[in-house]
């Protein structure tokens, strides 16, 4: 039931939403154990590039190779979230709570993008047609939520600590400026952020009423093409005015010699792939400040690449994609892949995957190379031994690359 109707939600997006949002930062206190890496953090574009190579080679498992130890990490963090409840919601019902968690490359934002009048937000149809509330967050070390050191502090499993922390906070109702109890808490994640899901509740068997991984696969094989793909870059460099610590003379010098949102200037920094270069800039948003070792995506060439099909996306909305892009840590490449192959977990699961996806299906999620498996993402089954069939769902979304709530048929997932 629970799939049937999650896969009902993601191919009903793009209706008008009514919804009541709340912006906060809470502080969580975690500890997690953390791996310590032997390895220098990449300063430069080249040493970007090198840790790239390393970590793409063939028949190299770079993160063992570069592993030393374990130590455990902890402290308090500040974590920026959205809370979303339908704005006519049935206040003597307990409503269903979705925890949204995002993938490498976006934000929070990614669960409710206001492109074209929000026609591509998750949120508005989880709010509006199903009455659920959400929880949207900025994964530790990453947007408004807390940054830190980007080797050996903000991994994998210290922001899964995070996200349990948010999880049972909203179960006990402690949560700040949440005043509001629920009947079910489901877990939703796209591509790092059902990776995230995946790992919380194999640790965690009971603490998700049930997940759905977008984005996603169990075959790892693919990934490398996305680390190649990216054609990493120190995010400081790429986007200095969002990323970087840009001084106010260099600021007011840029400003002074041009007219960043005249059609004729976007024009030009369009042709000469020069948009990164001034994303941000007229923004009233503070820098972000990320130190070295922050690593995105070298520009809208790559961003297409990793996450849309060519031919069924607006390119308005890739170019939103690139300006409003999020970077990883070398520390979360080096984790991303820590999955346990069998999963405790007795849930209901739903697994929804862009038809050709790269980094989980290798660019065609149908080729399977085995005729009696309908695609690469069901696969998963055999890693959820305890769910029961007609608990697991693996659903192919046509027409959609890695990114899928940015494809003209947006399901929103």
């Amino acid at each position: 039931m629970f799939a049937k109707s999650a896969l009902a939600l993601v191919l009903l997006a793009g209706s008008v939403a009514a919804k009541t949002c709340k912006n906060m930062t809470v502080p969580v206190t975690i500890s997690a154990r953390t791996a310590v890496f032997d390895i220098a953090v990449p300063q430069t574009n080249l040493d970007a590039t090198t840790f790239a190579q390393n970590q793409t080679q063939q028949g190299r498992n770079f993160s063992e190779t570069a592993l030393s130890g374990y130590t455990t990490t902890a402290g308090t963090y500040n974590i920026s979230v959205e809370f979303c409840m339908p704005s006519s919601m049935n206040t003597t019902t307990k409503p269903t709570l979705q925890i949204l968690t995002h993938g490498i490359g976006f934000d929070k934002t990614y669960w409710d993008l206001s492109y074209n009048d929000f026609n591509y937000s998750y949120v508005d149809v989880a709010t509006d047609t199903y009455k659920s509330c959400t929880l949207a967050y900025d994964r530790l070390g990453i947007g408004n939520s807390s940054h830190g050191e980007p080797l050996d502090e903000i991994q994998s499993f210290l922001e899964i600590a995070a996200l349990a922390e948010l999880t049972l906070m909203l179960r006990n109702g402690t949560f700040p400026g949440v005043d509001q109890t629920f009947s079910k808490i489901t877990h939703v994640g796209h591509s790092f952020g059902s990776a995230q899901t995946y790992v919380l509740v194999n640790m965690y068997p009971t603490i998700s009423d049930g997940i759905v991984l977008t984005g996603f696969s169990m075959n790892s094989t693919f990934v490398g093409y996305f680390g190649a793909g990216s054609n990493f870059e120190q995010a400081y460099l790429n986007q200095p005015f969002r990323f970087g610590n840009v001084s106010s003379s260099a600021l007011e010098s840029v400003l002074s010699i041009t007219n960043i949102s005249s059609p004729t200037v976007q024009s030009v920094l369009n042709m000469y792939s020069l948009t990164d270069y001034v994303a941000g800039l007229s923004s009233s948003s503070p820098s972000l400040d990320y130190p070295a070792g922050y690593l995105t995506n070298a520009n809208i060439g790559a961003n297409q690449y990793l996450f849309f099909l060519p031919g069924f996306f607006d390119p308005g909305i890739l170019l939103v994609a690139e300006n409003t892009k999020q970077p990883v840590t070398v520390g979360e490449l080096l984790t991303l892949s820590s999955l346990p192959m069998v999963n405790e977990f007795a849930g209901p699961v739903l697994i929804i995957t862009g038809s050709n996806d790269l980094p989980y299906c290798g660019g065609n999620c149908l080729a399977t190379g085995n005729a009696s498996l309908p695609s690469i993402p069901a696969a998963a089954v055999v890693n959820f031994p305890n769910v029961p069939s007609s608990d697991f769902t693996a659903y192919i979304q046509p027409n959609s690359g890695h990114g899928i709530n940015l494809h003209y048929n947006a399901t929103g997932a």
